[in-house]
């Protein structure tokens, strides 16, 4: 990827990304969609904790077509390590794809050096919930949005360890 084909390469890989998340969703997901730009950034929280925060975060973002956003995406290219396109929140609509980045800066100092000229990695992902047991369930994509309903499968998935555990003891 350079950055003369960061704007094809992204489209190409939007639809990617949509039907993967068809494939492993039960939602209808929208093929108009708006992207929002995240630094992911390197922190002490834990994964839970970094999801709260970043949902907050984003929540407050206005979401804007690619070509608005392209003169951003131009300016940072030189920074960019790793991207990440991951699909936020989806209705029947409209589906929000956050562009998630990596900076080099953010490397380590020798590492850095290592990878300057590299060209960035692209990937797409879609957020699999972890009280799912089987990859062939589908599932709500925008379950990262229910906290409370989260807190309550979280606990199940606890309850169901911890009796797996004590009948395994027996």
């Amino acid at each position: 990827m350079t950055l003369e084909t960061l704007e094809i390469e992204i489209k190409d890989a939007i639809p990617r990304l949509l039907n993967m998340a068809r494939s492993l969703t039960g939602n209808k997901i929208s093929d108009n969609y708006k992207l929002i730009l995240t630094e992911i950034k390197d922190g002490s929280e834990n994964f839970h904790e970094k999801r709260k925060i970043n949902k907050l975060v984003n929540d407050e973002k206005a979401p804007m077509p690619l070509t608005e956003l392209m003169p951003t995406l131009k300016k940072l290219y030189n920074n960019f390590y790793d991207i990440n396109l991951h699909i936020y929140k989806s209705t029947k609509s409209i589906t929000i794809i956050d562009f998630r980045y990596y900076p080099k800066s953010s490397l380590d100092q020798d590492f850095r050096v290592k990878v300057l000229n590299n060209p960035p990695m692209l990937h797409c992902k879609v957020a699999h919930p972890l009280w799912l047991s089987d990859n062939k369930e589908k599932f709500d994509i925008n379950w990262e949005h229910y906290e409370g309903l989260n807190r309550l499968r979280f606990l199940w998935l606890k309850f169901k360890l911890k009796s797996r555990m004590y009948k395994a003891k027996q």
